[in-house]
């Protein structure tokens, strides 16, 4: 019937290549700084959570593309994530906007657990990322051994939390609208059950 099954894309604006390339070298470098157990790497961000599952794949006509229209607007459930590079999750979840303040509270709590090696956290560029608090509170938390290190703009490919915020997103999740309690509920459930219930081979 001349249709095509096929995953809707979303594409990425011009980035800097040499600046994703060095990054990517320093991000293996690392790696292998947190194997040889010098330092613990982690990858932050937050994702929102809609009370209507994403739709990944649809039908169209072969040669033409259907743009996804958004859906009604619901209250969200917002995630602040850490993931260590050997696969343990840090989060907090939250039914509002996320703001710079929620930010620096994660990291003075992450900044607070105990720990032997620095800890180096990959970040991206987002706006509640940057500003003079941050920048603040940057000098405190060197203080307790944990480090940012900014990603460049547009390289989600860096940041292996966007591997974990898809899956749950896009494959965890049961396909059925959910709001309020019980959105926040799945929400959760998603997130404790990361490492045991849900797992990614990153390899």
């Amino acid at each position: 019937m001349d249709f095509t099954y096929k995953r809707y894309r979303y594409s990425l604006k011009k980035r800097d290549q040499k600046a994703f390339e060095h990054a990517s070298k320093v991000i293996d470098a690392i790696a292998e700084l947190d194997q040889g157990q010098q330092c613990e790497l982690l990858y932050f961000d937050e994702s929102g959570f809609s009370p209507n599952p994403s739709v990944q794949y649809g039908w169209d006509r072969i040669g033409q593309t259907r743009a996804v229209e958004p859906l009604a607007y619901r209250k969200r459930v917002n995630v602040l994530g850490a993931l260590r590079y050997n696969g343990r999750l840090t989060w907090t979840t939250q039914q509002r906007p996320t703001t710079p303040n929620d930010v620096i509270a994660f990291f003075d709590q992450v900044a607070d657990e105990s720990h032997d090696v620095p800890r180096i956290v990959l970040i991206d560029n987002a706006g509640i990322h940057k500003g003079s608090p941050i920048d603040k509170k940057r000098r405190q938390w060197a203080k307790h051994g944990l480090y940012l290190y900014y990603l460049p703009p547009y390289s989600p490919e860096l940041n292996r939390i966007e591997i974990l915020w898809k899956h749950a997103k896009h494959f965890w999740r049961r396909f059925a609208s959910k709001n309020g309690s019980e959105l926040l509920n799945e929400v959760q459930s998603l997130m404790s059950g990361y490492g045991t219930k849900f797992t990614i081979n990153f390899g």
